[in-house]
Parts: structure tokens; C-alpha cells; sequence
């Protein structure tokens, strides 16, 4: 190799040591030091609206609390319970029942000892609904309360009616 060839080399080799041990020397160094934004998103968890329900006594024998409610945008069921104001027990009437209203009675032992237990010792019962899609639920509605329709016999035969505000 000739002495131009050598010097040739010896640049080539200098040039690639600096490009090896001090950053931002070689030509691919203006790509390193750029940068771009991120693109901006949010994330938002989905929601249901809390249903809006209400509760009308019906004229059935026993009385019952029929608790309703429009349908809810993206629920495909909903969760009813009932539960009391003194010991904070619930009871899950439904856990996705698919229509629009529920019909609550004291024909089960557990719906009429928490309704006994709870308006024997001054507290009050109610019930709430929740919207449900797949893992997602709602607040649950204002509560509805009920109580016994008519004498504690009457209650006794199931019969329960909403609470007049």
C-alpha cells in the first residue's frame, strides 16, 4: 500500500473512532437529536347513566312494589336490590333482569325478614337499580323506598307498597 493509501486508511480509521466514542460527531448524528410530539389522546372509561327509577304500588293481590325505570343507553340488564337503612343488609332481587321494572314482594323469607327486621326497629327499606354491559356499571338510581301495605299480617302475606314521600 502506498503512502496515499495509508493516510486514506488512517483518516477512515479516525473518523470512525470519533463517530464510536464521541456521540453526535457522525453524520448519522442529526438523526438522534430529532424529535417529535406524541400525539395527544384521552382515554375516557366507558359509563352508563344511572337509571332513573320510580315506584308505583300495584293492585295485585298481595300488594307489591313495582319498581320501573326507562331503558338505559348501552345497558343490556340490570342489577335490583333491596336493602335497609339500620344493618346496611342487601338482598339481590335481580342480578340481570332484562326489563324495565321489577315487581317486589315479601314472598320470599329473606326479602320479608329484611323488610320486618328493618321497619321493627325504626329503620326503612328501599331498593336500587344499576345498569349493567359486560364488566360496566352504573351508579345505582335514587332509592325507592317501601314498606309494608297494611298491618303486619298483610305483611306477613308478602304485601309490600311504595313509601308515599
Amino acid at each position: 500500500m502506498n503512502r496515499r493509501g495509508r493516510g486514506s486508511l488512517l483518516l477512515a480509521v479516525l473518523a470512525l473512532i470519533a463517530v464510536i466514542v464521541v456521540p453526535g460527531t457522525g453524520p448519522a448524528a442529526a438523526a438522534w437529536q430529532v424529535s417529535v410530539p406524541a400525539p395527544s389522546f384521552t382515554l375516557s372509561a366507558g359509563s352508563l347513566t344511572a337509571p332513573a327509577a320510580t315506584c308505583q304500588t300495584t293492585t295485585s293481590s298481595p300488594p307489591a312494589a313495582r319498581i320501573s325505570w326507562p331503558a338505559v343507553d348501552g345497558a343490556t340488564g340490570y342489577r335490583v336490590v333491596l336493602a335497609n337503612t339500620i344493618t346496611s343488609s342487601t338482598a339481590e332481587l335481580a342480578a340481570n333482569q332484562p326489563e324495565t321494572s321489577y315487581d317486589v314482594t315479601g314472598s320470599t323469607l329473606n326479602n320479608l325478614l329484611l323488610v320486618l327486621g328493618s321497619l321493627l326497629t325504626g329503620g326503612s327499606v328501599y331498593v336500587t337499580v344499576t345498569a349493567l354491559n359486560q364488566g360496566w356499571s352504573s351508579p345505582p338510581s335514587s332509592r325507592q323506598n317501601i314498606v309494608l301495605a297494611g298491618s303486619l299480617l298483610s305483611g306477613l302475606a308478602g304485601g309490600l307498597k311504595c313509601q308515599s314521600a
